[in-house]
Order: C-alpha cells, then sequence, then structure tokens
C-alpha cells in the first residue's frame, strides 16, 4: 500500500505525460533507430517550438476557466503582415516586429473586454474573433500573400545557440517565465483562484476581469511570438499557417494536465504535452498514417488523458 501510495505521489508530482513522453520516444526508437540521434532529438525541439510557444497561452486561458479559439488566426495574421511590412528589408524588422505584437495586444484586449466586461462565452467570442483576423488576412492579401523576411531575421526560427536550436531557446525562455508567474506571484494564485471559482474569487478581493483580460492578452502575445517563430522558419507568408495549431494547443495542454473547466495545471505539464503530441505526429507521419486518424488519435488521447487525470486525482484523494 504504501509502495503504491509512494508511486502514485512520484507520477502526481513529475505529471503522468512525462513517462508517456519517454515510452512514446522509446517505441518511437524501436520502430526507427536513428531517433535515438542526437540531431532527431534537437529535430523534435524545433518543431515542438512553435506549438509551444502557442500552448503556453492556450494553458493560461484554460487555467482561468476559459479558452482561446483565435490563436490560429493569431498566427495566419502575424505571419502574413510580418512578411509583407518586412518584405526582405532589414530596416523594416523592427517596425514589422512592432506592428504584429501591437495587433496581438489589440485582439488580446478585445476577447477578453468580451468575455470578462460584456460576459460572452469565450467560445463563442475566440471563435468569433479567428474567424475575424482569418478574413482580414484575406482582405489584406486578396487571396495571394507577398513578402519575405530577411536572412538574419530567419536565424530566428533556423539558427542555433550552443548547439539548440533558436526557437527553442525562444520556447524555454518563455515557458521558463510563464510558470514563474503562474507559480510564484500574486497574479498566479489569482489565475488559478478564478479558474476554480470566479465567484468565490471576486468575494475574496480578486480583481477577477483584470485576471481575465490579462490572461488574453498573454495568449495572444504567446500566438504572436509563435507566428514571429513560424515565419522565420518558413520565410514566406501562407494562409493557412495557422490552422493546425487551433485545437492542437488545447490538446498539448490537456495531455498535459491543465483541466477544461480551469483552475488545475501548468505550464510545466504543457510543455510535456507538447512534446508528446509532437512525437505522436511525427510517429504517425513515419508510419505513414493518414491525417484523418491522426485526428482520431488526437480525440482518443485527450479523452483518455481527462480519464486519467480524474482517476489519479480520485485515488490520491482516497489514499
Amino acid at each position: 500500500m504504501k509502495v503504491r501510495a509512494k508511486g502514485l505521489s512520484l507520477v502526481r508530482r513529475i505529471g503522468p505525460v512525462w513517462f508517456a513522453v519517454v515510452v512514446m520516444y522509446l517505441l518511437f526508437g524501436i520502430f526507427s533507430p536513428g531517433m535515438f540521434k542526437g540531431t532527431q532529438v534537437l529535430n523534435i525541439l524545433q518543431v515542438s517550438a512553435f506549438l509551444g510557444t502557442v500552448t503556453i497561452g492556450q494553458t493560461v486561458a484554460l487555467l482561468a476557466g476559459g479558452i482561446d479559439l483565435s490563436v490560429s488566426g493569431i498566427i495566419t495574421l502575424v505571419n502574413i503582415v510580418l512578411a509583407a511590412v518586412m518584405n526582405g528589408q532589414t530596416e523594416q524588422i523592427l517596425p514589422a516586429v512592432g506592428l504584429c505584437l501591437l495587433l496581438c495586444i489589440l485582439v488580446g484586449l478585445a476577447n477578453g473586454v468580451l468575455i470578462a466586461i460584456v460576459r460572452v462565452t469565450p467560445l463563442i467570442v475566440t471563435l468569433a474573433m479567428n474567424s475575424v483576423l482569418f478574413g482580414a488576412a484575406l482582405v489584406y492579401t486578396g487571396g495571394a500573400p507577398r513578402g519575405s523576411v530577411t536572412a538574419d531575421f530567419a536565424q530566428i526560427g533556423q539558427g542555433y545557440f550552443l548547439g539548440v536550436p533558436l526557437s527553442t531557446v525562444f520556447w524555454l525562455g518563455l515557458a521558463a517565465i510563464a510558470i514563474g508567474l503562474t507559480r510564484k506571484t500574486i497574479f498566479g494564485r489569482h489565475l488559478y483562484a478564478v479558474g476554480a471559482n470566479p465567484r468565490a474569487a471576486y468575494q475574496m478581493g480578486v480583481p477577477v476581469e483584470r485576471v481575465i483580460i490579462s490572461t488574453y492578452l498573454l495568449s495572444s502575445l504567446m500566438a504572436g511570438f509563435a507566428g514571429i517563430l513560424l515565419t522565420a522558419y518558413i520565410n514566406l507568408p501562407s494562409l493557412g499557417i495557422g490552422t493546425q495549431y487551433q485545437l492542437t494547443s488545447v490538446a498539448a495542454a490537456v495531455v498535459g494536465g491543465t483541466s477544461l473547466t480551469g483552475g488545475l495545471g501548468s505550464v510545466w505539464g504543457s510543455i510535456g504535452g507538447v512534446l508528446f503530441i509532437t512525437e505522436l505526429n511525427s510517429f504517425t507521419n513515419m508510419i505513414r498514417v493518414s491525417p484523418g486518424v491522426q485526428f482520431i488519435l488526437q480525440g482518443i488521447i485527450i479523452a483518455a488523458s481527462l480519464v486519467l487525470y480524474r482517476v489519479i486525482g480520485a485515488v490520491g484523494q482516497q489514499s
């Protein structure tokens, strides 16, 4: 009984997702021994950086009891605007990045105000915003994206720092800041309180509306940073670039232990969720599984994750 309790305590402390990451990696390596090479590990980390950056913001939104489905529209708009404004000119790097971040702030504020002040459901607000942003990208480009980034700027997405992809360094740096913000600050305590019970949090003096608005600001900025990294990686604008991250970012957060009802989870767990989802996609691509089957597997894994975390929580309470 004590052994089981200690084992359960270890799993809960480290996070079940990290055990799943190791098992998936070993399974991948059995089918493709080349996976154990350092270069393949770095490739996984580089690909994970884009989804990982988006998932930081998505995790914060979920912790507050919301959801942000506008992330794909933000990524797409940032990609389009960044390439068009920069247009291969070094002197345009700062204006292009500054404009994109300003757009992200405005989108985050709009989402936050509509959700916190007007009290519209997060799902509806962010889904509608996603549609608006994608439509704006279509109108702006006329269906034909133009522009490019400079070779120096492309190093952000393609370069390396001490042998590690720069995009991964940015992702993990932002994740470390987010972990500190959610775990070591007053804002973090307020965030979990709002997600667990907004009415009780309000009665305790927590500025609920301010926390929710800040949450969507952070989510929009993280999606914007992901768009910047992706644009630097592919060098060109693409109208479909953000689509794959809308629900995958939710999946990664949930697999990492973040509750869809709010107040439970962590950015640390979401990092594991991102790595697991990336490994899963890489593995299914290697064995030539169709995109449809990949979506089915993701759905099954999300459902299984919810059941697993609920079982672990129930057993933990009993012990």
